[in-house]
């Protein structure tokens, strides 16, 4: 699941297209657009921050682990 959750390249910008399009959506179909945006919206971004915090931890792991030479 983590490979496949990783697999998906998100940016804010696709984030924001996408809560704006469920928020239309919701709007139209269910008369509240604050449906869409919550249900789209907050996992959308929640998702992304995971990408990014899970990105900047296997680049902190792969630059500690980097360097062996104990004289340094």
């Amino acid at each position: 699941m983590k490979k496949f959750l990783l697999g998906i390249k998100l940016s804010m910008f696709i984030i924001v297209i996408a809560t704006i399009a469920a928020g239309i959506a919701a709007e139209f179909l269910l008369q509240n657009r604050w449906l869409g945006f919550i249900g789209v919206g907050i996992p959308l971004t929640a998702l992304y921050w995971w990408q990014e915090y899970t990105k900047m931890a296997e680049l902190d792991k792969k630059l500690k682990t980097k360097h062996k030479n104990k004289y340094r």
